[in-house]
């Protein structure tokens, strides 16, 4: 009997998060071949939970506060050159170096306070030269424009 009734229930639980998986849109992946503002207007904004960012995503390169005090996790794409360096004790550890200009891209997931994404910044040559879902999909959908200038 007790068998019986934990197999229903995993089965119910198994029901319930299909269910639930199916009804949540998943983003694109941040990968090297799909381009910036591709990802960016497809990004389901106000939907994707930090599980769900974490499970779909994977763990996050570092994690920040921004300057409107939002969380952010930074995630980095492209290619990182391996470096191996000798320590003063005869220690040998190897690193992944990036540095600007040789593809790496970041892409930060901001998140409210209520663990939901509600922007994505993309940058490719360091600080401040990105753009953001946001704005993506808003000049697609004819926000932001002014009119009649």
């Amino acid at each position: 009997m007790k068998a019986t009734l934990n197999i229903l229930l995993i089965l119910i639980s198994a029901v319930a998060t299909a269910t639930l998986a199916g009804q949540l849109s998943m983003p694109p992946g941040f990968t090297p071949e799909a381009g910036p503002e591709t990802v960016l207007a497809a990004y389901p904004l106000g939907t994707i939970t930090k599980q769900a960012a974490f499970s779909h995503h994977g763990k996050a390169v570092r994690t920040l506060i921004l300057p409107n005090g939002k969380e952010g996790w930074v995630y980095e794409v492209g290619v990182k050159q391996a470096r191996t360096y000798v320590k003063p004790a005869g220690e040998k550890q190897t690193v992944y170096e990036t540095g600007p200009g040789n593809g790496v891209r970041t892409f930060t997931l901001v998140f409210d306070d209520k663990g939901l994404v509600i922007d994505v910044l993309y940058n490719e040559q360091g600080r401040h030269d990105g753009i953001t879902a946001l704005q993506v999909q808003r000049k697609a959908h004819g926000e932001g424009i002014i009119k009649g200038k």
